[in-house]
């Protein structure tokens, strides 16, 4: 009678709604996740519902996700004991010497916006997960110890975060920079690792250092955690803490099959000048409530300051990458003359040789070739942006500032889709506005979508032109782009 009912209140709920919008992998709803319309058509078949069912009663199949994350200063890596110059505000010298943070709460994004929680696995060394409050926290260390310039680390370092989700489709990421209150304020002698890092830890009363980076030759130092908290005695728990200074961090545009989280220390301190640091207090910040030094620090992470509360400034710590090795294409929008003329989409790269889209999940399929399943294959290509310098031999030339640009798909292979953000090209005629002029750049998520079993194989095409309302243009002549699969599993 059970199974009756909620097969009786889904046909209700699915018959009452509109028809919703295409969706690019079977098996999914409209939301991503694995229950309702399987086969993409907008209309929900008796046994599409069966599924929807099975599914609700017994849970999606959970995927594994693994986030990489890579620390950097500007646009080098993070290194002990080397010298970053043109540091903050004051352009200074910044000498590397830690760089840490723990991350919680993390839950994946929808197409719909949805937040979807990510389980955490449980390694014993960079993850925890309590028992009692279920919370999880991983710590990401990006420092490789004393021998080489980090002389409060140790040399093992840890840039991804591993953990499960139920099949379905993601466009972006959220987490908390920081450790949750339940998890805040153990004791670091007996705590579980990551939690037992001394080095990570203020004291009982203070709890976690959320973040630590500091330069070589003590400078600036900038520990964030909780602070105002409130216990009977220094070395009891404290019952609440009256600034969290818990930054909740949301990557909207990131892909969890070749996405990369940057951490930018530079971005971070874009604000301030390291070598100044006001009088009579340590050097940086400490997460104190009276150190003005904290200030554009707090902004630069989303906090409110001195309050520790999630503010409306946008974090500049985190932003969406590519993994160093993978290829990435760029198309340069420019046009036939100066000031006027017609709108030139000009490949930066080969057309005559296909994209690898690289293997990125097998849904419903068994085995290395996802037998009686479907293949998934994605990469971040093909990029727009405008042309940055004209380039007359070539006959292309920069648009003027403030052009309206827009592309259009001309031509689509079956099983080829593309998605910016929460925007899916999934036919012929499908358009999506670029940008205005010159501050623009887009990078379409393309999307292969292929039976399982055998071997992957074949050559896709997309078409692509750009328009634009502007009088002083016209619509470009298309382009073509050809993909392929490649099977990296």
């Amino acid at each position: 009678m059970r199974g009756l009912a909620l097969t009786l209140l889904l046909i209700g709920a699915f018959a009452a709604r509109p028809a919703l919008a295409h969706v690019n992998v079977p098996g999914l709803d409209v939301n991503g996740q694995c229950v309702g319309d399987a086969d993409s058509d907008a209309t929900v078949a008796i046994n599409e519902l069966i599924t929807a069912v099975n599914n609700a009663l017994n849970g999606c199949a959970r995927l594994p996700v693994t986030l990489n994350f890579r620390g950097m200063i500007g646009d080098q890596p993070f290194a002990c004991g080397t010298i970053f110059n043109n540091v903050g505000s004051g352009a200074s010298e910044f000498i590397a010497s830690d760089f840490r943070f723990y991350i919680s709460n993390v839950r994946l994004l929808t197409v719909g916006g949805s937040e979807v929680p990510v389980e955490l696995e449980d390694d014993g060394v960079w993850q925890y997960t309590d028992p009692d409050s279920h919370k999880s926290v991983a710590l990401l260390d990006f420092e490789t110890g004393p021998g080489n310039g980090c002389p409060e680390g140790n040399t093992a370092t840890n840039t991804a975060v591993h953990g499960t989700v139920p099949a379905g489709v993601y466009t972006g990421v959220r987490f908390d920079l920081g450790v949750p209150f339940e998890l805040d304020h153990l004791d670091v002698s007996t705590a579980r690792s990551p939690l037992n890092f001394t080095a990570m830890y203020w004291s009982w009363n203070q709890g976690y250092k959320f973040l630590r980076i500091d330069t070589g030759d003590g400078k600036f130092l900038f520990h964030l955690g909780s602070s105002g908290c409130d216990g009977a005695t220094p070395s009891r728990p404290p019952t609440t803490c009256s600034r969290p200074n818990l930054p909740t961090i949301t990557l909207p545009s990131f892909n969890i099959t070749h996405s990369v989280v940057v951490a930018d220390i530079a971005a971070l301190l874009a604000d301030s000048n390291i070598d100044v640091n006001q009088p009579g207090t340590v050097p940086g910040c400490q997460s104190d409530a009276d150190d003005q030094d904290c200030v554009p620090l707090f902004h630069n992470l989303g906090l409110n300051f001195p309050e520790g509360t999630v503010g409306t400034t946008p974090q500049k710590l985190f932003s969406v990458g590519l993994p160093a090795e993978e290829e990435h294409v760029e198309v340069k929008i420019a046009s036939s003359a100066d000031g006027s003329g017609q709108l030139i989409a000009h490949p930066e790269f080969d057309v005559t040789q296909p994209i690898p889209l690289p293997f990125a999940e097998c849904l419903g399929g068994t085995g290395d070739e996802c037998t009686g399943g479907t293949r998934i294959f994605s990469a971040a290509n093909p990029g727009f942006e405008p042309i940055g310098e004209a380039e007359p031999g070539e006959s292309l030339f920069k648009l003027a500032d403030g052009v309206p640009v827009t592309l259009e798909l001309t031509v689509l292979s079956d099983g080829l889709t593309f998605r910016s953000g929460d925007q899916v090209l999934d036919h012929v005629g499908a358009t999506l506005v670029l940008g205005t002029t010159p501050d623009f750049h887009v990078d379409l998520e393309a999307q292969l979508t292929l039976p399982g079993g055998g071997e992957p194989s074949g050559t896709f095409e997309a078409g692509f032109k750009v328009t634009t309302t502007s009088s002083q243009y016209q619509s470009s002549d298309p382009i073509r782009v050809k993909f392929t699969p490649a099977d990296t599993e």
